[in-house]
């Protein structure tokens, strides 16, 4: 006997049977497409306002828009955690003026665990596109920070940083693979997907109360700063350094990168690659690594600066920001603190 389903045989079901079948599962999709639409309101209207670092997101066309119309010099610092736990801002306002002679304006644009691409979309979307000008951009790395193939968190990339004026450039450069892509572009349309993992943290840190801690000192360890000779050799290219300097040059935005302390004595890397690329661009770089030692007392973790190392650390990058910023100052590529020889 044929196991094969005849034409004869479709045809010989009762019509009745097919109708309800076909009823069913348009009952089905109906349910699932309610359930996947209340999920995606829920997520909109509610769990994406649970997320501190997501509403820090929301703020920051604002915060861009109100850095630009300051008087006085006005200073854009954006980068990683390190941005918002190892500067004190106020602080750094008061002695920049008072060092400079000029009034000065800081604030902070910082994504957890971002890397050069998210920094080069962060700008681009606050600074650039809009026209925010402001007189100096910081960008405090450690490790790995400013080497292309550092992981992306796709989600947050596209539903906050970037927007349809992006896609080609991510979609070309910065994504590795179609699932990525595919990733990239629901995560652009669907909260709920583009939020997933942040979500999956939100009930961690609920149930576990030091798991975000712990996931961040993991992240500094295993993380996309895996620190030189550790892990998997590959090659270090500079694509997206290359290109966030030519966008910063088209701009008109002075650049200074700063290479930031930490306790991970492994990242001794000289930086000679990054730092030509840097000078060649008219642009600064700053090695505050030997010139601003802070003590290992002075860390809450391998990367992050308790209050003292934070005071500390803040004097010194005012200390080197101060001669950039004053009256007539001149793009220099700029090294421990000291203009390069």
């Amino acid at each position: 006997m044929s196991s094969s389903i005849s034409s004869s045989d479709v045809r010989a079901i009762p019509r009745p049977a097919v109708a309800r079948v076909a009823s069913v599962t348009l009952r089905v999709a109906a349910v699932v497409a309610v359930l996947l639409l209340g999920v995606e309101a829920l997520t909109r209207l509610k769990l994406m306002h649970m997320s501190k670092e997501y509403e820090q997101f929301r703020s920051y066309p604002a915060r861009a828009a109100g850095l630009a119309h300051r008087s006085g010099t006005r200073v854009a610092v954006v980068g990683a955690s390190i941005t918002h736990e190892d500067i004190d801002y106020p602080a750094l306002d008061a002695r920049l003026e008072r060092l400079s002679g000029r009034t000065a304006h800081s604030d902070l644009f910082s994504a957890d665990h971002s890397y050069i691409n998210t920094w080069q979309y962060m700008l681009e979307r606050y600074v650039w596109r809009p026209k925010n000008h402001v007189d100096l951009v910081v960008l405090p790395f450690i490790g790995n920070a400013l080497y292309d193939g550092n992981e992306i968190e796709i989600g947050r990339l596209a539903w906050f940083f970037t927007d349809v004026h992006d896609w080609p450039q991510v979609l070309r450069t910065d994504l590795r693979d179609n699932s990525d892509r595919g990733d990239f572009i629901a995560s652009s349309f669907w909260a709920s997907w583009a939020a997933r993992d942040r979500m999956r943290e939100l009930v961690f840190t609920t149930i576990f109360p030091d798991y975000k801690g712990f996931a961040r000192e993991q992240q500094a360890v295993i993380g996309g700063h895996v620190a030189p000779g550790r892990g998997p050799r590959r090659p270090k290219t500079l694509h997206a350094l290359d290109r966030l300097l030519a966008s910063a040059k088209a701009a008109d935005t002075r650049l200074v990168f700063v290479a930031t302390p930490t306790r991970h004595t492994e990242w001794n890397d000289a930086y000679d690659a990054i730092r030509r690329r840097i000078a060649d661009a008219g642009m600064d770089y700053v090695d505050l690594r030997t010139s601003a030692q802070v003590a290992d007392s002075s860390y809450v973790d391998l990367v992050h600066m308790n209050e003292t190392g934070r005071a500390f650390f803040t004097e010194r990058l005012a200390d080197v920001l101060a001669p950039l910023v004053a009256p007539g100052a001149e793009h220099v590529a700029t090294v421990a603190g000291a203009p390069a020889s």
